[in-house]
């Protein structure tokens, strides 16, 4: 059996919800900066995760490494930003205020990204895990194969 493909898919999703986690920490940190007047200003991101194409087979996402390819061409995710409308509070004494006193911030859920952040760090720990007994797997089958001289 080879285990680089075992490997691989851990690796995919070590890198995958260690993005969550980052993106969610910038999210958090950015909850609180003040969008311009003119709209421009921090926007909340997402990662998403992107399919292969249905014809192609397991094999050949894994590079001759064992690891997905994470490059330009074979990335398995993406870091966009979300449309959505900012989240005004009226603060009229605030020197980016508008004509009515409110103040808009990027429209982050502080309870959805801590969600994220914590669901997304539990994940990467079972991908660990699931790498460890891989290779520990792997290191008892050497073991078993090389017999005892």
């Amino acid at each position: 059996m080879d285990y680089r493909q075992s490997f691989g898919i851990s690796a995919v999703g070590m890198s995958f919800e260690r993005a969550r986690v980052d993106v969610a920490a910038m999210n958090l940190a950015n909850a609180n900066t003040v969008r311009e007047a003119d709209g421009t200003g921090y926007q909340p991101l997402r990662v998403i995760a992107r399919s292969a194409a249905p014809s192609t087979s397991f094999s050949d996402m894994i590079g001759e490494a064992g690891l997905f390819m994470i490059g330009n061409a074979g990335r398995s995710f993406s870091i966009e930003g979300v449309d959505k409308p900012a989240r005004m509070v009226h603060e009229p004494g605030h020197p980016y205020a508008d004509a009515k006193g409110f103040v808009a911030y990027p429209a982050v859920d502080s309870a959805t990204e801590m969600v994220t952040m914590m669901s997304a760090m539990r994940a990467y720990e079972a991908n660990v895990a699931a790498m460890n007994t891989a290779r520990n797997l792997a290191l008892k089958a050497l073991e078993i194969g090389g017999g005892s001289n």
